[in-house]
């Protein structure tokens, strides 16, 4: 027995993490050691490798440890990195006082960028300055489509640490809307879960309305017409409609079934109002009624 427990203490050492509990701070000595390992590791170009350094620091739970994940997560020029650094913070609940308010400033900005994006034109996706149409072919195109996914991706983490540390800020409500109009499943899914963990009446429409229609099942999809008057002669109108059109349905990443999403909205509706809802028809004559409105107006009171 006693030659086994130097190398038994030997052991724990070298993984800090084991030694604590799921809302315990490690030693300093023992973060400080996981940190210069970290850094030696995460010093390189090789992409699996520098998410494979975060995923071993994300377990070690210390303030020093949610400081560098937090500056990767928000400053990593690889969103994949990026998304494992958010999937660390999730974990880090020790230190959630200190990293709250960051990353739900961080996903605000996130969503400002957003809408500001789409208020130029910019939607995330390559269109094809001769037809119009989303171009999903040319290398610029496939690019930019691989850029979208993986910012969805990481978003999508970003969001999850925030329900796991149990943040919420005056203008989280919003900064979730946005993110709904996204491609990517699981953070469309998850702001779906916040809302209706926050019993959030005031999304119900047009937001998650609008969203219902789109998906008015797990099997299908729809997109709808646009139609613009400019005052404009010549084309004007008809390019400016197909502009809001990309901006409502041209992601190629929402035009199919989305079975993941529609599950996630029927779950928010029904923790929301505590009804559920067949169709999009029952939805819209739902929140038609006087009482729904004022609720939806004044956050369910």
């Amino acid at each position: 027995m006693r030659s086994a427990f130097p190398a038994l203490a030997l052991a724990l050492l070298a993984a800090p993490s084991a030694l604590a509990g799921p809302q315990e701070n490690v030693a300093d000595k023992d973060a400080k050691d996981a940190l210069e390992k970290f850094e030696a590791a995460f010093a390189t170009e090789d992409l699996d490798f520098k998410v494979e350094a975060v995923e071993r620091l994300r377990k070690v739970l210390h303030p020093l440890v949610a400081e560098r994940l937090f500056k990767v997560a928000v400053g990593d020029p690889q969103a994949m990195v990026r998304a494992a650094a958010f999937r660390g913070i999730g974990l880090q609940k020790p230190s959630k006082g200190a990293l709250g308010p960051k990353l739900c400033k961080f996903l605000s900005d996130a969503a400002e960028a957003s809408r500001k994006a789409k208020a130029r034109g910019d939607y995330g996706i390559r269109i094809d300055t001769k037809t119009g149409e989303v171009d999903t072919e040319s290398d610029e195109g496939k690019a930019a489509l691989r850029a979208k996914r993986e910012k969805g991706k990481m978003l999508a983490e970003a969001v999850r640490a925030l329900d796991a540390l149990g943040c919420r800020e005056r203008d989280s409500v919003d900064c979730l809307r946005e993110f709904l109009g996204d491609g990517n499943d699981d953070l469309v899914a998850l702001c779906l879960g916040m809302f209706g963990k926050w019993k959030e009446w005031s999304v119900l429409s047009p937001d998650l309305l609008f969203l219902f229609e789109l998906y008015p099942n797990e099997n299908d999809f729809e997109t709808g017409s646009i139609s613009v008057d400019t005052g404009a002669a010549g084309s004007a109108d008809a390019q400016a409609a197909k502009r809001k059109w990309n901006a409502k349905y041209g992601d190629p990443d929402k035009r199919r079934p989305r079975p993941v999403v529609v599950k996630a909205l029927k779950k928010a509706l029904f923790d929301i109002t505590g009804q559920e809802f067949a169709d999009p028809k029952a939805l819209r004559e739902y929140v038609g009624r006087p009482e729904v409105k004022r609720k939806i107006k004044y956050g369910g009171k």
